[in-house]
């Protein structure tokens, strides 16, 4: 018995291909929750929240920065846990769980990271309503 016959076939590769996929998000946004809070971090270099509030200074920078580095980092943990998902639904059910796995992601995911620019953008620009 091969690995190909115990995994169900060629079901598995679309939702391997969907883990790596999911892993490799989760993985980009705890990075970026931690580096966009480094003092040493090149604002126009790194990657994290680019508006024009946030862009404006360092100070906007870190406040919008702060305000967003935990709940960004609880989905970026969330989405890596999440990544065999795909990979288990392929194998057990075929094609349609696998896509269905990649509608939830833009569906739900993408437009919560839309939020979380939203919320990064309004304590970007709070900094200047302080002064």
């Amino acid at each position: 018995m091969t690995v190909h016959d115990a995994w169900g076939g060629a079901e598995v590769l679309p939702g391997a291909f969907v883990t790596v996929v999911y892993a490799f998000l989760g993985w980009l946004l705890v990075f970026t929750a931690r580096v966009t809070l480094r003092p040493s971090v090149n604002r126009n270099r790194s990657p994290g929240v680019r508006t024009p509030a946030t862009m404006r200074s360092a100070e906007h920078w870190f406040a919008a920065h702060r305000r967003v580095a935990r709940p960004l980092r609880r989905t970026g943990i969330l989405l890596a846990i999440a990544a065999p998902l795909p990979i288990l639904l392929g194998a057990a059910f075929g094609d349609p769980p696998v896509i269905g796995a990649v509608l939830v992601l833009a569906l739900l995911v993408v437009p919560y990271l839309a939020y979380l620019a939203l919320l990064a953008d309004r304590a970007a620009a709070a900094v200047d309503r302080k002064r």
